[in-house]
């Protein structure tokens, strides 16, 4: 990863001249998402086109938060991430990483070394949970309370806040294989959300056969 952590990619995007500090009072609901709407759309068609990520600092009924939006919103920004002079440069190695040419005699193998070595280091590595910064702050039970994240609402018709990009990991009932997807949930309430997904999403044949198990009679779902 090129950056550990939200905080270290905030200080780079400031240090680019891309970042936009946003300190008067804004409503999660909907005044952030219509300012972030509105500077995405800035300088279109010129080298300035996707505005400035922001940075709200002052949520209102959120005190100590802060809200980072629009982070991807421009081709500099994209490449700042992925520590890139060139998108199209990354598009062509992961060409020729899905689709790498058969070798043809003993020197084309030999250079194709470098790309099996660089196929290699794309496996997880594994941190013990004691270490994992992601563990560092964990809510069970009757600690899990969304409502005290600034979640927003975007459009006006949204029945509330959603989340928008959610991680959510699933688990095959039957080979335990598990799956990361993301699919918009809506916040009810402090621990209860309604979930978003399409009937051919993995989750969703997920959810499936746990109903197929408790109801051994359900007729199975086309999709």
């Amino acid at each position: 990863m090129a950056y550990n952590d939200l905080r270290e990619w905030i200080k780079q995007l400031e240090k680019a001249g891309e970042l936009k500090r946003i300190t008067f009072e804004v409503s999660p609901d909907l005044e952030m998402a219509e300012i972030a709407d509105r500077t995405a759309k800035l300088g279109r068609g010129t080298s300035k086109a996707g505005g400035p990520a922001l940075l709200f600092e002052n949520v209102k009924g959120y005190p100590g938060a802060r809200v980072l939006m629009n982070q991807f919103g421009s081709e500099r920004r994209m490449r700042l991430a992925l520590e890139t002079d060139s998108l199209d440069a990354i598009a062509d190695r992961i060409r020729t990483l899905i689709k790498p040419q058969t070798p043809t005699s003993f020197m084309d193998k030999l250079k194709l070394l470098p790309t099996l070595a660089e196929v290699g280091s794309f496996f997880p590595k594994v941190v013990s949970a004691k270490d994992a910064p992601c563990k560092q702050v964990i809510h069970r039970g009757e600690d899990v309370n969304l409502l005290e994240l600034p979640i927003l609402k975007t459009w006006p018709q949204d029945g509330g806040p959603f989340i928008t990009l959610p991680c959510v990991i699933t688990r095959d009932p039957k080979s335990g294989k598990r799956n990361v997807g993301m699919y918009r949930m809506q916040v009810y309430d402090g621990k209860t959300t309604g979930m978003h997904w399409q009937r051919q999403k993995v989750a969703a044949e997920h959810m499936r056969e746990r109903l197929r198990e408790a109801s051994p009679t359900l007729p199975p779902v086309s999709t």
